[in-house]
């Protein structure tokens, strides 16, 4: 995925998680409705100034907008990093406790998948 495609995705999943809809976060921004949407579908870059304002905006760091860009493959449009982030700051610590664990169970499981050989049959 280009890189201003994963950036509108992160974007938009950003501005839906929390309940904006475009022209809300195109009056936050001071640009029009257009521009914002050109911006979600990867058409145009934002400017530095635009993305300061977009993170304040969506109540995240600059680089949370950045950080794993486009290493999260599509479901539903979504970016999944981003909304697993968002999932995990609303556990609590027992809850979280438990999602480490089950992250660390798929991750080997994954891990196993892709390292172990192909059987032939006997």
């Amino acid at each position: 995925m280009e890189l201003k495609q994963a950036l509108g995705r992160r974007i938009k999943t950003l501005r839906e998680l929390r309940g904006l809809t475009q022209n809300d976060l195109a009056a936050e921004l001071d640009r029009s409705l257009d521009a914002v949407s050109m911006i979600e579908r990867g058409k145009n870059w934002p400017s530095v100034p635009t993305i300061e304002r977009l993170a304040a905006a969506l109540k995240v760091s600059t680089t949370e907008l950045f950080d794993d860009l486009g290493t999260a493959g599509p479901a539903n449009g979504q970016d999944l990093v981003v909304v697993a982030r968002e999932l995990l700051t609303k556990l609590g610590q027992a809850e979280l406790e438990v999602a480490v664990a089950t992250l660390e169970a798929l991750a080997r499981k994954s891990s196993s998948s892709e390292v172990r050989p192909a059987r032939t049959p006997a």
